[in-house]
């Protein structure tokens, strides 16, 4: 005797395992404010073309003569602000609760979606302000460490990044996977030790001169190809990020939208990433003379 059955469906969603950040999460907003606003200004001095004054120990003034104080200003608008709207029909949820699901699609779109979109962006912003005097290049091929070699290369971009003003305590340097795996065999940090599985998770692989290297997927440096390395101190981004919880608008859900059968889920994210004029030649590439 046969005996039909039914279909089931089950109460998990099958999607990309999750990455997480490897990018803006080492980003501050170094009190850069973009709630209720849609244009952030700095205000700096320019004491470069200033210099100093002899002191006049037999002039009741010191042969002083106060100066005005000038403030140069920079504004930044909001350029990243993207959104994602979508609907579950309840015919396709009839065995597992709605709630369970829209939980599911939310943290799936935001991983899959959001976070590594956002990266990307903050990536291209801190390559493009990058100062045109500020690139090492390296031949893309000689690894052993001589003079010309990779790791000389290397140290070679950090030095850039302290003599413009940079410290490498400070500093971070992003590198696509595929070079990473080159630097390994000079990274000695973590190996070992009882932090190196999270600090792997977190996309850090080490040390080399002082500067944390965090590794980020190839793709996120499609658009510069001959960029291996981007190294910069995090005092010079500005990056006031948009958690995308239901406090702040990010997240919004319906869960009976009228004429529709069923749910819907709003999805956004608004944010930037903005690089102070004054820090930028803290910021230096290492690029390959191929790609």
């Amino acid at each position: 005797m046969s005996t039909n059955y039914g279909i089931r469906t089950a109460t998990f969603l099958d999607r990309r395992l999750k990455h997480g950040s490897t990018v803006a999460k080492y980003m501050d907003a170094h009190g850069v404010n973009t709630v209720d606003a849609n244009t952030v200004r700095i205000l700096n001095i320019d004491i470069d073309s200033k210099g100093l004054t002899s002191y006049d120990e037999t002039s009741t003034t010191g042969g002083m003569t106060p100066t005005l104080v000038e403030f140069g200003k920079q504004e930044w608008s909001i350029d990243y602000n993207y959104a994602s709207f979508l609907r579950i029909q309840d015919t396709q949820l009839q065995d597992i609760p709605v709630g369970s699901a829209v939980s599911d699609v939310a943290k799936a779109w935001v991983d899959e979606k959001f976070v590594p979109d956002f990266d990307e962006y903050a990536l291209a912003k801190v390559i493009a302000a990058r100062p045109g005097g500020n690139i090492v290049t390296w031949d893309g091929t000689t690894i052993d460490t001589g003079v010309n070699g990779l790791l000389q290369k290397f140290y070679n971009t950090v030095t850039v990044v302290t003599n413009g003003g940079g410290d490498t305590s400070q500093a971070i340097a992003w590198v696509p996977s595929s070079f990473a795996d080159k630097l390994r065999a000079y990274i000695t940090t973590f190996d070992g030790s009882d932090k190196g599985y999270t600090a792997g998770t977190n996309g850090l692989i080490g040390k080399l001169k002082g500067v944390m290297i965090v590794e980020t997927v190839d793709e996120y440096f499609d658009a510069y190809p001959t960029v291996k390395a981007v190294i910069a101190d995090k005092r010079a981004i500005a990056a006031p990020t948009q958690k995308m919880t239901p406090k702040n608008g990010g997240r919004k859900f319906i869960k009976d939208v009228p004429g529709f059968g069923g749910s819907e889920l709003q999805l956004r994210a608004r944010g930037g990433v903005f690089v102070l004029d004054r820090k930028k030649y803290t910021i230096a590439t290492l690029q390959s003379s191929n790609s």
